[in-house]
């Protein structure tokens, strides 16, 4: 089953050139590609923010997806984050570290900028290794740069949601 899996996500990277956050964290839905998003209580909730090639910095859409996230948690405040930093394997393992590292803590900060407490934000730095694929090809490479935004509850244990996938998030604002 795990090799069908695979294979079916390899083939879609193949095939629209971007891989699903519903393959890398599949209970929260398909967004990445942008045809569907996932809605929690109403608001939008982006399970995965990329990174260019060697950058910890947030471009505009990701400070959207993050002003998503933080409208999400302001509305709920037993609700929590983690923030789980990720490179991909290009240079060296200690470089990788200290980047996925980072690029949690920029995420972080945002979300604190946005209004949302330190005490409720847990941050991790995967560095390279937990790669969601194998690639030498940077534009594949893309997914393994990435911070995931887990939902917590009070109890900082992921919670159990229900999901409702609309056609784009604007409809979630």
């Amino acid at each position: 089953m795990k090799l069908l899996t695979t294979s079916l996500v390899l083939l879609s990277i193949g095939i629209s050139g971007c891989v699903s956050n519903q393959a890398i964290y599949a209970d929260y839905g398909d967004l990445a590609c942008g045809q569907t998003t996932t809605v929690v209580g109403g608001h939008y909730w982006p399970a995965v923010v990329n990174f260019d090639f060697d950058n910890k910095l947030l471009g505009k859409e990701q400070q959207q997806e993050l002003d998503q996230a933080a409208q999400l948690l302001k509305a709920n405040p037993t609700l929590n984050i983690a923030v789980i930093g990720s490179a991909d394997y290009s240079g060296k393992a200690d470089y990788n570290d200290q980047l996925a590292k980072a690029r949690a803590v920029v995420v972080a900060n945002y979300l604190q900028q946005q209004g949302i407490s330190s005490h409720r934000i847990v941050t991790l730095g995967t560095g390279s290794r937990e790669p969601f694929i194998i690639s030498n090809n940077k534009t594949d490479n893309r997914v393994n740069r990435r911070t995931q935004l887990i939902l917590l509850g009070a109890d900082f244990n992921p919670v159990s949601m229900q999901y409702n996938s609309v056609a784009s998030h604007s409809s979630a604002q």
